[in-house]
This record gives structure tokens, sequence and C-alpha cells, in this order.
């Protein structure tokens, strides 16, 4: 009996062995063959059109002996799943000949508004708490696309405010060249006069996000079976699934989407006279008030 376990094990691990090997030397030079053992076929056709398409898989995503052997072991077991998640550590992005310049030429012209991005506060500080990396922001959901950035993914994070005086701070990271004077409806009056006043931007412009990008319970079963007693500690759910296991974000929230913004209360907030408190006196709420329920965190926002 031992020795036909130990024939079983050898046979295992040279069969595994040569799996990697031949992953290694003939796979990453002919990344078609990866579609045979893994149902790839979107993300493959993603990559053929895109800016990637020069580079093979095992270049970016892990693979190495153990995934080769863990692997063999679950296909025998009627466990293995050919839809596995996959890393792509921040190293393999900044490696020689690929984006190793990105963290000092940090700041990118972004979107067609041409709004300025910083990668390195992003990348080197937490964010809200949660430390990020490169496929926080650059994942594969935006459709026909390999590694693009969902403009989504900043509207989940810098609309879902909870603290009102950080909404003027927020709005102006992507709106910079605010207008010095403003004509509505034959008035004119001077842009900074309100926020002077204690309002925010939402006192006027108004419907300013669409969602609000809550977790419901049930997504944890898509991968969890009855595992959801730490369902609100946020720290321990964004250690686990965006800082190690690079969950795309949209894979659990629902979509926050910048909303279609209208003026309202206008003439209301320049007619004011009377100088209010911050945050006070609008009777309007902020973008990440609706997060909250009886004074409670919505389930999934930090």
């Amino acid at each position: 009996m031992m020795k036909i376990t130990a024939i079983v094990i050898s046979v295992l691990l040279v069969f595994s062995l040569s799996t990697y090997f031949f992953a290694r030397e003939v796979m990453i030079t002919r990344p078609g063959i990866c579609k045979y053992c893994h149902f790839i076929a979107p993300f493959y056709n993603k990559w053929e059109r895109s800016t990637h398409k020069m580079v093979p898989c095992l270049k970016c995503h892990e693979y190495g002996p153990l995934n080769a052997l863990s692997g063999q072991l679950r296909f025998i077991a009627g466990t293995y799943n050919p839809r596995p998640l996959t890393n792509v550590p921040d190293s393999k992005c900044l490696q020689a000949g690929c984006h190793q310049m990105r963290l000092i030429e940090s700041k990118v012209i972004f979107t067609r508004w041409n709004i300025v991005f910083d990668h390195k506060p992003h990348f080197t500080q937490q964010r809200r708490g949660i430390s990020l990396h490169c496929r926080s922001c650059h994942s594969d959901i935006v459709q026909g696309e390999h590694m693009k950035v969902s403009i989504n993914v900043c509207f989940l994070c810098h609309l879902n405010l909870q603290d009102t005086t950080e909404h003027r701070k927020r709005c102006t990271v992507c709106h910079k060249g605010m207008k010095v004077n403003v004509e509505y409806k034959g008035i004119s009056f001077k842009h900074v006069q309100p926020l002077e006043k204690g309002y925010l931007c939402i006192s006027c412009h108004t419907s300013v996000k669409i969602g609000d990008g809550r977790v419901s319970k049930e997504k944890c079963f898509f991968c969890h079976i009855d595992r959801t007693e730490r369902f609100k500690d946020w720290d321990f759910i964004h250690q686990q699934h965006v800082t190690r296991k690079q969950i795309a974000c949209f894979f659990c929230h629902e979509f926050v989407e910048h909303g279609n913004i209208k003026l309202e209360n206008v003439e209301k907030v320049i007619m004011d006279k009377a100088p209010e408190k911050k945050g006070k006196g609008t009777g309007l709420r902020s973008p990440g008030s609706c997060m909250y329920d009886s004074g409670k965190p919505a389930a999934g926002v930090s």
C-alpha cells in the first residue's frame, strides 16, 4: 500500500512540475493555450484588443509550482474552479520595461475633462483606511478593455462622503476652474459668496450622484457559504478583499455614477444675506448622507 501511495505521489509531482515548466516555457509565449483549461474567453478577447496584447499572461499573472500542484489536486478531487481569481502583484506592473516610472512621473491627465490624477498618494498612502494597489483602479470591468480604469471607481470613493466638511474639497479635486462671476436668470453674483455663507456645492447643484455603492449581504454567498459574521467589519473586509485578494470594487459594491446635475434653490441661496454656520441651515443632504439610515452606516460602506 505504501509503495502504491509513493508511486501515485511521484506521478502527481512529476505531472505537476511538467505542467508548471510547460506553462513557463511554452505558454508564456502562446497565451491562447490558457483558454483550454480556464474559462477566460471574454478576458482573453479584451486582452487581445488592448494595449497589453504584446504582453504574455504570465508576465503579469502569478503562477508557480504550488499553483500547478494544487490545481492538479483540486482537479482530481473534483473541486477545481475553471474560473479562478488571479492576482497581478504591483511589482509586476512596476517591473523594468513596464511601468517602472509610474511612481516617479506619477501625475497623468485622466478623462476627457482633463482631470489631473496623481498615482503616488493613492499608491503609497491609505485612502479612506484602505491600502490600494494597481488593480484597485486598473481592473477589467470596462467592457471591451483590459486593465482599463473605470471612472465609476473614482465616484465610489469621491462621491460617497460621510462628512460634509469634506464635500467642497472633493468637488474641487476635479472642478478646479470654478467661475468667479455667475449669472442666473438675470441675477449676477460671485460664485464664492454662497460658500462663504456656509452653503455647500450641492445646495444649488443637486442630483450629484446616482447610486450609493451599497453591498448586500447576499453578495457574500457568491464566494462564501454562510460566512457573514464579519460583514460589518469594514477594515477586515477591505483588507482581505481589496488589499490581499485584489477583488474589484464592483464585484461587491453597487455602481455609483455622477448624476445629471440640476440647479435648484439658487434664488434662495443667492438672496440669503444672513451668514450661516458651516454645515447647517441648508436643509440639504451631502452626497454621502444617503449611506445612512437612522444614523447607521449602510452595509458595506466604510
